[in-house]
């Protein structure tokens, strides 16, 4: 018998949970609210739990044209020097954009129907999305992939705590200059980040055509989270890099960005009977490990292969859940402590950096999740 799911969310996690299933040999329905199946103009990292996510959906090749691959990873103190510098394997930065156009693109090779304008607001543990204009559509599995404000996932009432952090993000893209690739190692292009007391910069190339950019302050930081930003305000924290800031003022499209707060999200469980809740609706964390999109994929993928075995779906939500939630709870509290350092002393920062840089066990924590082997994997 052929089994039928139905998707609140085109993004990451649902897009992925869409082709991994239709994979398997379900029918897929994806509902995504907004006209178009989009994504904010900013770019993510991929570690290798990433790409072996995206080598199972048959979507790697594709996807890895469009990106740029990352040669290691530098941390610069307050004082313009580089206070750690962390080596990487296969890790790219790519543009969400481009990622979840090639995802779309295989979903739809797979007869998976995509229904834009199409938006989620409950769902029953029996099996049934409830959407906007009433329809109940019935299915052997429901994912909530609705992303961290999830009315699928309050609907079933299983939020245990949203904690705000301190520190929140502005991120946008803006074009490469002919300049830069003469200046980079062949085997891709360095990240830098930069700090400035409790304000940071990423720098990251994430096509050959495009630069990813990352600037942080606390959420006190009235100055510094201005939109469009106040050229002064970053030139007087980031003295060495006027360029670039004047690069980002007159190169950003200012009505795409928006600053969003950090926030970490607990649940008290990731399922309901036959309801699954995936991505920043069940485990929303700052963007400090670049992987709130791979756990968010890696999650999804994991979802499709627990549902291979012949089980009753709410057992196979269970055991998915079981394998899957320690490693995604690790990752949120080492993203959260990261996010913590914006409030360290620079002196103890720096230190915190070298510690990642030099010590193995430290090193292992913080790699653990980009070095973890997906669902189904030898």
């Amino acid at each position: 018998m052929i089994r039928h799911a139905e998707i609140a969310g085109a993004g990451f996690a649902g897009l992925t949970a869409a082709i991994a299933l239709a994979q398997r040999g379900w029918t897929v329905r994806v509902h995504e609210r907004s006209s178009s199946i989009r994504a904010e103009g900013f770019g993510i990292t991929l570690h290798p739990n990433g790409l072996k996510v995206l080598e199972g959906l048959g979507v790697l090749d594709t996807v890895l044209q469009g990106a740029m691959r990352v040669s290691r990873q530098d941390r610069y103190n307050d004082r313009g020097e580089i206070a750690a510098t962390f080596p990487v394997k296969q890790t790219y930065r790519v543009s969400r954009h481009h990622l979840i156009s090639e995802l779309e693109s295989k979903a739809r090779s797979l007869s998976v129907e995509i229904q834009t304008s199409s938006s989620a607001v409950a769902a029953s543990e029996a099996g049934e999305l409830i959407l906007k204009d009433g329809q109940r559509l019935k299915a052997d599995l429901i994912v909530g992939a609705d992303g961290y404000l999830s009315q699928v996932r309050e609907s079933l009432g299983l939020m245990r705590r949203r904690v705000w952090l301190k520190d929140g993000a502005m991120r946008m893209i803006i074009p490469r200059s002919d300049l830069e690739p003469v200046h980079e190692p062949r085997q891709g292009a360095p990240s830098s980040e930069y700090w400035s007391g409790t304000r940071r910069m990423i720098y990251s190339p994430c096509s050959p055509d495009e630069v990813y950019i990352a600037m942080t302050c606390l959420i006190e930081d009235t100055a510094a989270k201005a939109i469009p930003i106040d050229p002064i305000v970053w030139r007087q924290s980031f003295p060495a890099h006027t360029d670039l800031i004047d690069r980002i003022l007159t190169q950003t499209a200012w009505e795409t960005v928006k600053y969003v707060p950090f926030q970490v999200i607990h649940l008290k469980q990731w399922s309901k009977g036959k309801v699954a809740i995936v991505g920043d609706a069940a485990n929303a964390m700052p963007p400090n490990l670049g992987q709130g999109g791979g756990v968010a994929m890696m999650n999804a993928w994991a979802l499709a292969v627990a549902l291979e075995n012949a089980v009753p779906v709410e057992e196979a939500l269970r055991h998915w859940e079981r394998r899957e939630r320690d490693l995604t709870d690790h990752t949120q509290r080492w993203s959260r402590l990261y996010s913590s350092a914006t409030l360290w002393p620079p002196a103890l920062r720096a230190i915190a950096f070298k510690a990642v840089e030099r010590n193995a066990w430290v090193r292992s924590r913080y790699h653990r999740t980009a070095n973890a082997v997906p669902a189904g994997w030898s």
